[in-house]
């Protein structure tokens, strides 16, 4: 039976005071040395924070107590091979694979695998775990994680669904099913996922919710949404150069184009290298019709990152416009080269080869007809037609 400080202990680390439970189990072993519940206690609370050398001198002397203590050596023999002992892998596997197997041995088989870049066997590990203990929210909460990565989304929303239902309290359930919703097209949920998660989390976790909701709200087309939390980021951050770029990603995607080019502007100026904010500012100057302050702009974000489709690709465009398709080729070359199969950079090559090199331009159109989405294969078609091809 669980003496008192074990269970005083106990209740302090389920309400997230990991303090008071060490301070619970080390009275209770005070008392009694060999009080094995207050040594299992004390083993979990320094697991769940992460304390390794304390963690694995309690469970030392829980098994010196209790040697056949299956989940004390589970967690040794997690420790040891997080240590880096290669027969620590295998004791642990054995534990996991025996009948009588429990949730930890079985747990902590997957979180090492998981560790480990291993998902097919860390899915199967805690799958397993789920038949022992059906409503584990850790374990759905890293077969959510494990599908999400397997390209799998639909299976990763059920299982943090479930970890959401079984930690309501816990924004991080709430944040990765969002993220599931994403990856499954699923916005109006995602967004709803992603406002729950905001209404728990705090600190670093609140920015990262709201920056998932920032994407959300742009992809979805709500400039309004967008602007709304860029606003929230920049008073939780003021200094943020990057949030200060979001905001201006929001504002120009609600059309106010001399607003955002302001905020651009700031942000170029405390980050003169930035080749984002040069980016971001010459598609403002566009939009406002100041091309050659544009021009200068391109050439300089192009020159930063000549390998990057998007600013490269808007200086051809603003070259073909003005008649300077010759330097087209040359430009978008090595965009090609790192990005093969970017179908807007084939039709602007395309374009750009198209009054010298007809062959050339003929090929890159169809590769642009090939890979790209509808836009880029109505002019892509209309290419080949006045080529001939």
């Amino acid at each position: 039976m669980s003496s008192t400080h074990a269970r005083e202990g106990g209740r302090s680390l389920q309400m997230g005071r990991p303090q008071d439970a060490v301070k619970s189990f080390q009275m209770g072993l005070s008392i009694d040395p060999g009080d094995v519940d207050c040594l299992l206690g004390l083993v979990r609370v320094h697991l769940s924070t992460g304390a390794a050398a304390d963690a694995e001198a309690a469970v030392l002397r829980l098994l010196k107590v209790k040697p056949d203590h299956t989940e004390a050596q589970a967690h040794l023999a997690m420790l040891r091979a997080q240590a880096g002992h290669p027969e620590a892998l295998e004791s642990l596997r054995a534990l996991a694979a025996a009948p009588t197997a429990g949730y930890f041995e079985r747990f902590n088989l997957g979180a090492l695998l998981f560790e480990r870049g291993d998902l097919m066997g860390a899915r199967a590990a805690f799958e397993s775990v789920l038949q022992v203990s059906p409503d584990s929210t850790h374990a759905h909460f890293e077969l959510g994680r494990i599908r999400l990565q397997q390209g799998e989304p639909d299976g990763a929303v059920s299982h943090f669904l479930r970890a959401a239902q079984g930690a309501p309290q816990q924004p991080m359930p709430l944040l990765m099913l969002s993220r599931a919703h994403a990856a499954c097209g699923q916005l109006g949920l995602a967004i709803q996922a992603a406002t729950q998660a905001l209404e728990k989390a705090q600190g670093g976790l609140q920015r990262a919710v709201l920056e998932d909701l920032f994407k959300l709200y742009l992809s979805g087309g709500s400039s309004d949404g967008a602007r709304r939390v860029a606003q929230e980021l920049r008073q939780l951050e003021p200094s943020s150069l990057n949030y200060i770029y979001l905001h201006g990603l929001a504002l120009m995607s609600a059309g106010s184009f001399a607003e955002a080019k302001e905020l651009f502007a700031e942000v170029l100026r405390q980050a003169p290298g930035s080749w984002q904010a040069q980016h971001a500012l010459a598609q403002m100057h566009l939009a406002l019709g100041e091309r050659d302050s544009a021009l200068k702009l391109l050439e300089a974000a192009s020159a930063s990152v000549p390998t990057d489709p998007g600013p490269t690709n808007d200086l051809a465009v603003v070259l073909m416009q003005e008649n300077g398709h010759a330097r087209v080729p040359a430009l978008l070359a090595p965009v090609l080269a790192a990005h093969p199969n970017d179908a807007g950079t084939h039709l602007n090559m395309a374009l750009g080869n198209a009054p010298s090199d007809k062959v050339a331009a003929a090929h890159h159109a169809r590769q642009a007809l090939a890979l790209g989405a509808d836009d880029v294969r109505a002019q892509a078609e209309q290419l080949l037609k006045q080529l001939g091809a």
